[in-house]
């Protein structure tokens, strides 16, 4: 997996987990081989948040094998501000909302999102 798209692979496995499907966001901050983190999962599908929880509460793991650091978190809504949004990636009803990245990052992450038949969205 290239260097810039593993933000995104974090951001898939809360997508495309069941037990994220809930009508809630998860902000996912941290560092991954030397890269920042900042992005937030948001998604539609009605769930309690004892079901969701587990998938965003502390530490992703699996991350550390890949020398990854990134502490994930429920909140209400994704927050404001974000550069750009991969919608329904791999068909989830989901959307990525990133944040503080450069345009290098973006590229590489709108041509993964793409390749996960996402929607790129610039707000």
């Amino acid at each position: 997996m290239r260097r810039l798209t593993v933000p995104f692979a974090c951001s898939l496995l809360l997508a495309a987990s069941p037990l994220v499907y809930a009508k809630n966001a998860c902000m996912i901050e941290g560092q991954v081989l030397g890269q920042m983190i900042n992005e937030c999962t948001e998604t539609d599908l009605p769930a309690s948040d004892e079901a969701s929880k587990p998938q965003c509460n502390s530490s992703l793991p699996g991350l550390a094998e890949i020398g990854g650091q990134v502490s994930a978190r429920p909140v209400a809504a994704c927050p404001s501000g974000a550069v750009a949004i991969c919608d329904s990636p791999m068909n989830a009803k989901a959307r990525i909302y990133y944040y503080k990245r450069n345009a290098a990052q973006i590229a590489a992450i709108k041509q993964a999102c793409e390749m996960q038949r996402g929607q790129w969205v610039k707000p």
